[in-house]
C-alpha cells in the first residue's frame, strides 16, 4: 500500500473503479480480479459496514463472500460470479458513498498496513483466510441483528492482510472472526437458556 510504492494504492484503484456513476458487480470484478480475492474482499465489505445498502443486501454479499471462499479453496486465481450475480447493479447512492466514506477510510488504514514476514506458506495463508471469509459470509447471509458490520470489517481486514501480506492484519481479522463466533454462540447460549427458562416455568 502506501509504504509499498511498487503497490498501486487501495484507495486509488477503488477510485478509478467506481469512476462510473453506473458500475455493475461483473464489472467491479473484472477490474479489480487482476489484483485477486483481497481486493474483491475489501472493496464488497465496505457497502455493508456503512448503511449504504436496502435490507437483505447483507445477505446478498454474504452468499457472494461464500462464493469467493469456496473457489479461494480450491485455488482458484482470480474470483467468478455467475451472470445474474454480475448483473447485479451498485446505486448512485452507493457509489456516491463510497467515494466520499468508503476511500478515505481506507486511505487512513493504508498508513498502517504494510507487508510483514508471513511464517507460513502463502496456500495455507490463503485457506486459512477462505475458510474465515466462507465463516463470516454464512453469518452475514443469515443475518443476525448488530453482526453486519464487524463481519464486514473482519473481512476488510482480512482482505487487506491478504492483498498486502500483512501478518498483524491477518491476525487482527482472524481474532475478529474468532470473536464474532464466540459472540454469536454466546447469544444462541442465552436464548435456548432463556427459553428453557420459560417451558420450566
Amino acid at each position: 500500500m502506501a509504504s509499498h510504492p511498487e503497490i498501486e494504492p487501495l484507495s486509488a484503484i477503488l477510485t478509478n473503479t467506481i469512476a462510473d456513476e453506473v458500475v455493475t458487480l461483473g464489472e467491479l470484478i473484472d477490474r479489480l480480479a487482476q489484483r485477486g480475492f483481497g481486493v474483491v474482499m475489501i472493496v464488497l465489505a465496505l457497502p455493508t459496514m456503512f448503511p449504504l445498502l436496502p435490507p437483505g443486501s447483507a445477505a446478498a454479499i454474504g452468499l457472494v463472500y461464500i462464493l469467493l471462499s469456496v473457489q479461494m479453496l480450491i485455488g482458484l486465481d482470480k474470483p467468478w460470479l455467475p451472470q445474474r450475480a454480475r448483473r447485479v447493479r451498485l446505486s448512485a447512492r452507493v457509489v456516491t458513498a463510497l467515494r466520499q466514506r468508503g476511500v478515505p477510510f481506507l486511505r487512513r488504514i493504508e498508513r498502517w498496513s504494510r507487508p510483514r514476514p508471513l511464517l507460513l506458506d502463502d496456500r495455507i495463508i490463503t485457506r486459512a483466510v477462505a475458510l474465515a471469509v466462507l465463516v463470516l459470509g454464512t453469518i452475514l447471509f443469515f443475518p443476525l441483528p448488530f453482526l453486519n458490520t464487524v463481519p464486514a470489517l473482519a473481512v476488510l481486514i482480512l482482505g487487506i492482510g491478504l492483498l498486502n501480506r500483512d501478518a498483524v492484519f491477518l491476525l487482527i481479522g482472524s481474532l475478529m472472526t474468532v470473536g464474532v463466533l464466540l459472540v454469536i454462540r454466546f447469544g444462541l447460549g442465552t436464548l435456548i437458556a432463556l427459553f428453557n427458562h420459560l417451558l420450566g416455568r
